[in-house]
């Protein structure tokens, strides 16, 4: 009898739809703030979270969502507050509770999100149009390079591998091309230029993962024409999978390391130079969903990894740039590296499968600024030259690692 009535009870309250408790924003809002919770969950400052509320709104107001048997309509802030816990690596079947959503209305948000972002023209990524941005951009480089020695730089170039799931037979020509040997993983390869602040001015994911750094680069849509039609003076930095040029300076490789002013010109180029790294590592530490594989067509992949680097820029102007890693950006039970990321790195570095081969150029600029070095008796500071033993300690202890060390980080 009392299981005939618990039956009737239940049966009762079944409808067409399951009630959909939506989050109250402001009381959520206050309890953060009050928690000290609020930048951790949302990847930003609350004020700027606001301003990105109000870009979006005009965008994604226009959506309806099927809200019957719920207590109110998803909310702006409902679709961004799903849309960066997701990007923060959050399953969507997890976050749909939280804003109170049917599973598919909490995709279909996710999704609204992500397309937001990447249309709203107030978060475009620009590469520089005219001389004096060219200029601004040189200058926050010069002020961080030991005493202007690297004085013409205009930008960091790199590139990293996003792991995929494998592509679809219909929807590209050569599946085994998105195949990396080295990570035994199907993926993307991003290429990526950032200014001395971490912002990037190009980020575009141009071509299948198992592609080197250096055939992706001309791939860049309008990024190789831009570097090559630079002001006299400015040039680029970039690892050695790179070509050397007028336009874009590498370290030196293999016996060339032994001249000691080479060797200081890598340091010094290094410098510079890792702030792309430092750029990925902030952008895979704010939004885990890069740390794993992206699921979902190449399409998906492709407008996730943008919309995570337009917010990425978004936030470094609106809350300043951060050197380290910010406590937001981490989950304090969670490790930043990945097992599979060479020495200890959060994200994956673009790793050519067969050996690695350094590609031949010339460069006046770059002898000139060895000869600069020679002169004045210019040598690594002591902590690096000691960091390098270390380094290279750690090389020979690793069995099977054949990729050169100059590759992933010339420092």
């Amino acid at each position: 009898m009392d299981d005939l009535l618990f039956l009737h009870n239940a049966t009762s309250k079944i409808r067409n739809e399951w009630d959909h408790q939506r989050l109250n924003w402001e009381e959520h809002v206050i309890q953060l703030q009050h928690e000290g919770k609020f930048n951790n969950e949302y990847r930003m400052s609350l004020p700027t979270h606001g301003k990105l509320v109000r870009i979006l709104d005009p965008i994604l107001q226009r959506r309806e969502y099927n809200s019957r048997g719920s207590d109110g309509p998803i909310l702006v802030e409902h679709i961004i507050a799903i849309g960066l816990r997701v990007l923060a690596g959050g399953r969507t079947v997890d976050q749909r509770h939280i804003i109170g959503s049917s599973l598919s209305a909490a995709y279909d948000a996710v999704d609204d999100f992500i397309d937001a972002v990447n249309t709203a023209p107030e978060l475009d990524i620009h590469l520089p149009q005219t001389d004096e941005q060219w200029h601004t951009i040189n200058q926050g480089f010069t002020n961080k390079s030991y005493n202007g020695l690297i004085s013409g730089c205009v930008g960091a170039l790199d590139g990293f591998f996003q792991r995929t799931n494998k592509p679809s037979k219909t929807n590209v020509a050569n599946v085994l091309s998105y195949y990396s040997g080295h990570y035994e993983s199907y993926g993307v390869n991003c290429q990526a230029c950032i200014k001395s602040d971490l912002q990037f001015i190009y980020f575009g994911v141009v071509s299948p993962g198992s592609t080197n750094d250096n055939i992706s680069y001309p791939l860049a849509s309008g990024l190789k024409e831009a570097f090559d039609n630079l002001p006299l003076g400015y040039y680029g930095l970039a690892d050695a999978a790179y070509t050397l040029s007028e336009r874009m300076l590498i370290p030196y490789t293999g016996v060339d390391r032994l001249d000691p002013s080479q060797d200081a010109f890598n340091y010094y180029l290094s410098q510079l130079r890792i702030r792309v790294e430092m750029a990925f590592g902030r952008l895979v530490n704010k939004f885990r969903i890069l740390s794993g594989k992206i699921e979902g067509s190449l399409d998906r992949v492709t407008a996730i990894l943008t919309a995570c680097a337009r917010l990425h820029n978004f936030i470094i102007q609106e809350d300043g740039p951060f050197e380290g890693v910010s406590p937001e950006d981490m989950d304090s039970n969670t490790d930043a590296s990945s097992s599979i990321a060479p020495f200890g790195m959060n994200y994956l570095p673009v790793v050519p499968d067969d050996s690695f081969v350094s590609y031949s150029g010339v460069s006046h600029t770059r002898e000139a600024i060895v000869k600069f070095i020679r002169e004045n008796g210019i040598g690594r500071p002591l902590h690096n030259i000691e960091r390098k033993k270390r380094e290279e300690n750690m090389l020979l202890s690793v069995g099977g690692l054949e990729v050169d060390r100059e590759f992933i980080s010339p420092s």
